[in-house]
């Protein structure tokens, strides 16, 4: 039996034994050792954040918690993939929630490489004024013009991850180099970009204009499968 298959068989003897005495001390040990394996759970899915992490995994417990509490949980599983599931649902309603909320990003985010996801959708119905979309349109020319100036490699690896939204690996398997590779020339761009951000303060999207953003064209540079050497 391995390490992990011996930790899921301890779960399910704690969530046993909580069942039969209703002590919650018993399931201490065991919400310990499912955090991180939460957090790599999410990682795995290429979520790049922490403090979203952070959040889903705290929610994902507090919600797991509950269930037990309620003997929802069922033994036909791990209580570690029951527990991933909760964590991915509430991740998901999570993210859905942020894009129906548009808000200046947080901080440990990127609010430069927001810009790609922030365009995708229109939102008709939000109060936008012209002086607002232009300086959302300022933003949008300016970022471009940022990306467009890295280095050919680092620029491929960030516009097919972040703005066309390839997975690390299915990234690097197209343009043909090992993932480790692409990490690297990922890395690479983002420091240039936040390097970037950082000289230009003064571009920083406040909250309305976030707003605006998601009315202004950024015409096909973005939307288009791109081509270009690595």
């Amino acid at each position: 039996m391995t390490a992990r298959q011996q930790q899921d068989a301890r779960h399910r003897e704690a969530v046993r034994a909580y069942y039969e005495t209703g002590n919650e001390a018993l399931l201490g040990p065991m919400l310990t050792e499912l955090r991180p394996r939460l957090v790599d759970f999410l990682r795995d899915k290429d979520v790049r954040q922490p403090q979203r992490i952070e959040d889903a995994v705290q929610e994902a417990l507090l919600a797991a918690l509950t269930d037990l509490r309620a003997h929802k949980y069922v033994t036909s599983g791990t209580v570690a993939s029951w527990a991933m599931t909760i964590c991915w649902h509430r991740f998901v309603d999570a993210h859905r929630y942020k894009k129906a909320h548009i808000t200046q990003p947080g901080p440990d985010e990127d609010p430069f490489l927001l810009l790609s996801t922030t365009l995708a959708t229109p939102a008709e119905s939000l109060p936008i004024n012209q002086e607002e979309e232009a300086q959302a349109g300022t933003v949008v020319a300016a970022v471009t013009h940022a990306v467009l100036g890295l280095d050919p490699n680092a620029r491929a690896c960030v516009l097919m991850h972040y703005y066309q939204g390839l997975p690390e690996a299915t990234a690097a398997a197209h343009l043909g180099i090992a993932p480790s590779q692409f990490k690297a020339r990922l890395q690479r761009g983002l420091t240039s970009l936040r390097e970037w951000g950082t000289r230009n303060r003064h571009l920083a999207p406040a909250t309305e204009v976030y707003a605006a953003l998601l009315r202004v064209d950024s015409g096909d540079l973005f939307r288009e499968p791109l081509r270009l050497a690595c």
